[in-house]
């Protein structure tokens, strides 16, 4: 057997191999996974976020926490933002460059801050975020 005719044997043998596993990877993008495996949003089976967040087209996909209906905006009122940003010492070159509506605004960038679980909790969140903002510009909280 010639070196020409040893390559072609491979090349048809090689076509053959990938002819034969390119339909089992197609039926893995399109789905038929297991029941207690989520189809991604690209088409393959697997679990974790990866598979079962955003995209998820089957399977026991997760779903975003639902809102509590509450609005930070009606915690975090003028007075209350005013409260804590007023204890800036006079020597604080940041004070008054943050603003309620500025926190408000950025927020939207954060639908799920302040709104999941119950009101307790949505409390709770905003009094840590505001307690943690506090000690990090070096205000102690007694």
């Amino acid at each position: 057997m010639t070196l020409s005719m040893r390559k072609n044997l491979l090349t048809i043998f090689l076509v053959c191999l990938l002819a034969e596993a390119l339909p089992k990877s197609v039926v893995g993008q399109n789905c038929g996974c297991a029941a207690d495996l989520c189809c991604s949003q690209y088409g393959y089976c697997g679990s974790g976020n990866e598979y079962c967040g955003p995209g998820c087209q089957a399977g026991p996909c997760f779903s975003p926490p639902s809102s509590n209906g509450g609005s930070v905006a009606d915690i975090v009122t003028d007075a209350f933002f005013n409260g804590i940003a007023d204890q800036a010492g006079a020597g604080c070159a940041g004070k008054g460059f943050y603003t309620r509506a500025a926190f408000l605004e950025a927020l939207s960038l954060y639908s799920q801050f302040g709104s999941v679980g119950s009101a307790d909790d949505s409390k709770r969140e905003i009094a840590a975020f505001f307690a943690h903002a506090t000690h990090e510009t070096g205000r102690k909280i007694s």
